[in-house]
């Protein structure tokens, strides 16, 4: 049997290092963490742990760990990829870090605008699209789109740095909010959002879900509840359009991607690739396409994504899934969604570290503050 090894780097967003690490534990590599978050110091499932308090140090432990050749690295939250992308490392100690194939490849990481080039270069439907480094730019863009569009700042994540102008009237207000430059200017298509968790190799497609979000946490923000379709159920075009991604992308590795399915003329336009793993990306094995089988068959025989893709009769066409960490509170206690039989590990931890501590120390935070005068609040954050 082969030996897997992988190398996990981040920690600016923990609960999904902790979903990323459990996928590969689960898939059988043997992983090594780099992190800036303390949370991994006494976990069992890890072989070596580097705690990186300042970014050097990351930069520095990441391009000297990463000569070890191993079989995957992994890049665990957008920050992380940004320091990699911008740092004074070579090209060739960031290709070794980072999720893509070559040097032509690294415009589109952590970069909106990046991105919807490469989809268009490569002859992938996306919305149409301008880019606008000042504002009389972003004016001329939106005239020449026409509304409704977006306006989006070029590295934001999580569902920031979106800005809606339905009407020439809201247009200002947007652009009001817009803090940097360049920005993409993109065509709104009407229709109903996919979601697609895909692990590629060398351009090529190993595994993936396909989910339609049914609620947000906040407007253009991360999804709480989806609906996952079995892969057999998918037409062929589905197949063809993230083959065709991966390879104009250079995807090597998790990948992250947004789609809407147009209303007009049924087919998916692309507007989001975060090179990056989600929260989501274990959900499949609730209905019996662990995504760790495939990659680890993968790294074991060199297969790839095959078709047709099997039906699994023991599982519904479609299952409605929610995800424990970002429900509210109503559903958890309640079980909407039979979100107790979804848990995911280190759950309780992670309630008790990010909401409950959270919520008692931002009280706690208004308490004081209002016990300072008003010219000393300012020193409590």
């Amino acid at each position: 049997m082969h030996k897997l090894d992988a190398l996990l780097i981040g920690g600016a967003w923990p609960e999904l290092m902790v979903a990323a690490l459990n996928l590969l534990t689960r898939t059988g590599f043997t992983v090594d963490v780099i992190s800036t978050n303390p949370l991994f110091k006494r976990n069992r499932s890890i072989r070596d742990y580097f705690l990186a308090k300042q970014d050097d140090v990351l930069l520095k432990i990441a391009s000297e760990k990463v000569k070890r050749e191993y079989s995957l690295v992994v890049i665990g939250d957008d920050p992380t990829l940004g320091k990699i992308l911008h740092s004074d490392l070579s090209t060739d100690e960031k290709l070794a870090l980072l999720p893509v194939t070559s040097k032509e490849h690294l415009a589109h990481v952590f970069s909106k605008t990046g991105l919807s080039q490469a989809f268009r270069k490569n002859g992938l439907l996306t919305p149409d699209f301008r880019i606008a480094n000042d504002e009389e730019g972003l004016r001329n863009a939106a005239r020449e789109l026409g509304h409704p569009l977006f306006i989006k700042l070029d590295s934001a994540s999580g569902g920031t740095g979106i800005f809606e102008s339905s009407d020439p009237g809201d247009l200002e207000s947007a652009i009001g909010r817009v803090k940097a430059y360049p920005v993409l200017v993109q065509k709104k298509v009407q229709g109903v959002e996919v979601s697609m968790e895909a692990f590629y190799q060398n351009g090529k497609l190993i595994h993936f879900a396909y989910s339609i979000p049914e609620k947000y946490k906040y407007r253009f923000g991360p999804t709480t509840v989806r609906r996952f379709i079995q892969l057999s159920l998918l037409e062929q075009r589905v197949f063809d359009d993230l083959g065709l991604l991966g390879s104009a992308l250079g995807a090597h590795g998790f990948v992250n991607i947004s789609s809407i399915r147009s209303s007009i003329d049924g087919n998916l336009y692309f507007f989001e690739a975060d090179m990056r793993p989600n929260l989501w990306l274990a959900h499949p094995r609730y209905f019996g396409d662990d995504p760790a089988r495939g990659i680890r068959t993968y790294f074991l025989t060199g297969a790839t994504l095959e078709q047709p893709y099997p039906f699994d009769v023991h599982y519904p066409p479609e299952i409605l899934l929610p995800h424990a960490l970002r429900v509210g509170w109503g559903d958890l206690l309640l079980n909407r969604y039979q979100v107790w039989k979804h848990l995911p590990e280190n759950f309780f931890y992670f309630i008790l570290r990010y909401r409950v501590w959270a919520w008692a120390r931002q009280n706690m935070v208004t308490l004081y503050r209002c016990l300072l005068p008003k010219p000393h609040r300012a020193i409590i954050k």
